[in-house]
């Protein structure tokens, strides 16, 4: 609670008089204990009762809350400076006719180069260097501070979560070698240059994952023709780095993604799913590999793998899609995702109607392929 005994402290003598009478603790645990549809109208309530709700440390409790009973995959569609946003519910039945959506157009006719979720939080980078988060309780979106042009160009960033001081982070790697920018999101937002601490890296690829409140992250060390491809770590709460050996030669056609409760890099390869998994984050020295086969009814060639949920469950979307003539034109009426649960040797397949007709036809007017520059995030919350 020490958290919320920061909130700037009013001097309307009806507010003082309402939160002597209304303890601060009892507050927030009235306005959390909302169902999450309500929490962004009671925003109106008070300052006070705005002032909780926007913190980080609110929507983390929230979110967290709202990922264990209601995980979601995020779809993200993308033409130009237009994006499309659909939260599909992972325990769904074979349909879902209705699926929440929401559309973003990207400042400064900027294109979308990154996107991660990370405990509710999306985090959204462009290719005019603007970097932007969206907020599922306010259901906005907010610009990040510019870094200082003297620092250098970022090339890239990575949205972690402290899980021990409740704290979001981003993690900015400037083009310049050897400065790294740090940015707490909280009240007073400001950035701090880190130059030293850490190994000199650059091109950076944009894979990344935050799990257990460490952020690994891909990136090529050394000179000249000694340049070799690694994944450096870093601890949010201590803000320290280590060096991780990379197990693979190669990142093409790779996902970074948490399984059970650790780092992997799923592959897509002829025979099934592979995946390099830190054995050993400590040490960071242990990987270890493993491999499933195709399920007996599966046919790769339709599938695209996308992702892994926070059960172990393969997502893949599909390079076809049931259709829907409308005079004389072609839009698709079904968009579908592939569930694949290697231990059980089982699949699901989900069909979303929602992703039609209006929807479709908005996608289809800006020269959208369904098919193509599709982004899936898994175990998203959309609230």
């Amino acid at each position: 609670m020490r958290k919320f005994q920061r909130i700037t402290q009013f001097s309307d003598d009806n507010n003082r008089s309402q939160r002597e009478h209304i303890p601060l603790d009892l507050i927030v645990e009235i306005v959390s204990s909302l169902p999450a549809k309500s929490i962004v109208r009671f925003r109106s309530v008070s300052k006070l009762w705005s002032s909780i709700i926007t913190t980080p440390d609110f929507t983390s409790s929230v979110v967290t809350r709202s990922l264990s009973s209601r995980p979601c995959v995020l779809l993200i569609f993308q033409k130009h400076d237009k994006l499309f946003f659909f939260a599909s519910p992972v325990h769904q039945k074979k349909t879902c006719p209705n699926v929440e959506n929401f559309q973003y157009t990207i400042p400064n006719n900027g294109k979308l180069q990154r996107c991660e979720s990370v405990l509710g939080l999306i985090y959204l980078e462009t290719s005019t260097n603007v970097m932007f988060i969206r907020n599922p309780i306010t259901k906005s979106f907010f610009t990040l501070p510019k870094l200082d042009s003297k620092e250098g160009r970022p090339p890239t960033g990575f949205l972690g979560y402290d899980p021990i001081n409740g704290k979001y982070k981003v993690l900015c790697i400037l083009k310049e070698r050897n400065k790294i920018g740090i940015l707490t999101l909280g009240a007073q937002e400001s950035w701090r240059i880190l130059s030293k601490g850490f190994l000199s890296h650059y091109k950076v690829t944009g894979y990344a994952k935050c799990i257990d409140g460490v952020i690994y992250y891909e990136g090529s060390f050394g000179d000249g023709l000694r340049q070799e491809l690694a994944i450096m770590s870093f601890d949010l709460r201590s803000e320290k780095f280590s060096l991780i050996k990379h197990p693979k030669k190669s990142s093409i056609a790779t996902i970074w993604s948490s399984y059970e409760g650790r780092l992997a890099l799923v592959s897509s390869i002829a025979s099934g799913v592979s995946l390099w998994i830190l054995e050993d984050a400590d040490n960071h020295k242990q990987w270890i590999y493993k491999h499933f086969p195709s399920h007996r009814e599966f046919i790769k060639e339709r599938w695209k793998l996308k992702g892994v949920t926070r059960t172990g469950e393969f997502i893949y979307t599909s390079y076809r899609a049931y259709v829907l003539n409308v005079e004389g034109r072609v839009l698709y009426q079904w968009f579908r995702i592939l569930y694949v649960d290697p231990k059980r040797n089982s699949m699901r397949v989900v069909m979303h109607g929602g992703i039609a007709v209006d929807d479709i036809r908005r996608l289809d007017e800006v020269g959208y392929d369904l098919m193509k520059d599709l982004i899936v995030i898994p175990n998203h919350i959309e609230i």
